[in-house]
């Protein structure tokens, strides 16, 4: 009976260590797929930055160009507004100077 009972310990240890290597390489193959996976990941994580890194620069640089642009408006407004002024002015003192002027005349 001892023989038989180290047969079938035999077997039971080599029906386990077979377990033992199959489960061993699904591991293994589960650790590549992983690998390959979070790979894939952080390569698309790296170009998804790469995108936002110039999309940064492209908002920086615009939002540039409008603070400039905006300070020019400003400018362009002020200017049109002290012109319109001046030019108001200038048609006033006309107008009185004309006024002045009719009144100081010779009458024929």
């Amino acid at each position: 009976m001892s023989d038989n009972g180290t047969t079938k310990q035999q077997e039971a240890l080599c029906k386990f260590n077979e377990e033992f290597i199959d489960t061993l390489n699904d591991l293994k193959d589960k650790k590549g797929k992983l690998k390959r996976k979070l790979n894939k990941d952080q390569n698309e994580l790296e170009e998804v930055q790469k995108v936002l890194d110039e999309r940064n620069k492209r908002k920086d640089a615009l939002a540039a160009a409008i603070k400039k642009k905006k300070q020019q408006l400003e400018l362009v407004d002020n200017t049109i507004k002290n012109t319109q002024s001046a030019y108001e002015k200038i048609v006033e003192t006309s107008q009185v100077l004309l006024t002045v002027i009719k009144k100081r005349a010779p009458k024929d």
